[in-house]
């Protein structure tokens, strides 16, 4: 896919979203620190307020790799939520950080991608 930057603010603005959503990916695999979901969370938000109207094939290129974002963070938001004592526990651990993973792969995929690694 051809990926011209110059003059697409808004794409220019989605990628700087998804690398900051990798980094704070790999920081939350990293240290386990879940409360960088919370920082996640406006991230993604912004990225699908942008990719999912977006007509370009910049945007509908990527589209599988955006939903497999979207799904696995609302996922592991649910996760978190689910809770009953607010502690976390180590399934909903491991189930987390496999949706981590997962976003963490989707990033790298859109990267690629985008010509852009």
């Amino acid at each position: 896919m051809a990926t011209d930057l110059v003059g697409n603010v808004k794409l220019q603005r989605f990628i700087e979203l998804l690398a900051e959503l990798n980094h704070l990916t790999a920081d939350a695999i990293r240290s386990g620190e879940l409360a960088l979901i919370t920082k996640m969370n406006g991230v993604i938000k912004e990225m699908h307020s942008i990719q999912s109207v977006g007509e370009e094939e910049a945007y509908t290129a990527i589209e599988e790799d955006a939903q497999v974002i979207y799904k696995n963070f609302d996922a592991a938001a649910q996760m978190l939520k689910s809770n009953e004592n607010g502690s976390i526990d180590g399934a909903t651990n491991a189930a987390v950080k496999m949706f981590l993973k997962n976003i963490f792969q989707a990033t790298v995929n859109i990267v690629h991608a985008y010509g852009l690694a």
